[in-house]
């Protein structure tokens, strides 16, 4: 069975931690798995990079998720905004279009970003937050 990638990312932990995990990054999974839920998307796996820059993709949890897409095991990928699957507005872009030709939905919460819908993707990488 597939399941849905909820991916986080912080590039420069917060210092209120608990269990070792950034406040910024708990946020974002409530509201990835608040997301998931609201509109039934079941089976997830969380994808998590604290303290990763969003300038190289070649980050722990951003590669474990791609393997994973690669070999045919994620249907959805979902993160919070743009900027937290990358910076570089050229990588991501690339990213999104490497997604759509493998099939898996691509969903940025925040900037209404929705693969399903061509139309959203028409300015993505532009968006606020990519640089």
């Amino acid at each position: 069975m597939k399941f849905t990638a909820l991916y986080s990312r912080l590039s420069v932990g917060d210092e209120d931690r608990g269990n070792n995990e950034s406040n910024s990054i708990k946020t974002q999974k409530e509201i990835l798995e608040g997301y998931a839920k609201q509109n039934n998307f079941g089976n997830i796996k969380h994808y998590v990079d604290d303290d990763e820059s969003g300038r190289f993709f070649d980050r722990p949890a951003y590669s474990a998720m791609k393997e994973d897409i690669k070999s045919g095991k994620v249907d959805i990928a979902i993160c919070k905004d743009l900027s937290r699957w990358g910076r570089n507005y050229l990588e991501v872009e690339k990213a999104i279009e490497e997604l759509r030709q493998l099939k898996v939905r691509f969903i940025a919460i925040h900037d209404n970003v929705d693969s399903i819908n061509e139309e959203t993707l028409r300015f993505a990488p532009f968006l606020k937050g990519i640089c």
